[in-house]
């Protein structure tokens, strides 16, 4: 029993003697946020008139002479979603 409160009496003494992590600066935070931080190119697909009624989608490309670009997601792992695997 002496010897388990020891070990822990001597890991806690070690845990206090270590020195302090130096807290950083202000403006070096703010250069590591700006490197992860999103610029304006990343939210461009957010400009796309998306539609969610095919048949509305089909009529704006019909109406504008564009082509239909169709994308699905969806599996057993998304709630709501009427796609499954085979």
């Amino acid at each position: 029993m002496s010897r388990i409160l020891l070990a822990l009496t001597l890991v806690l003494m070690s845990a206090l003697a270590a020195p302090a992590a130096s807290i950083p600066e202000r403006d070096a935070l703010m250069r590591r946020a700006a490197a992860v931080r999103p610029n304006e190119g990343d939210f461009r697909w957010q400009q796309i008139p998306w539609q969610i009624d095919p048949a509305e989608a089909l009529k704006l490309a019909r109406d504008e002479q564009r082509p239909l670009f169709v994308w699905l997601a969806g599996g057993r792992d998304r709630d709501g979603s009427p796609l499954e695997r085979c």
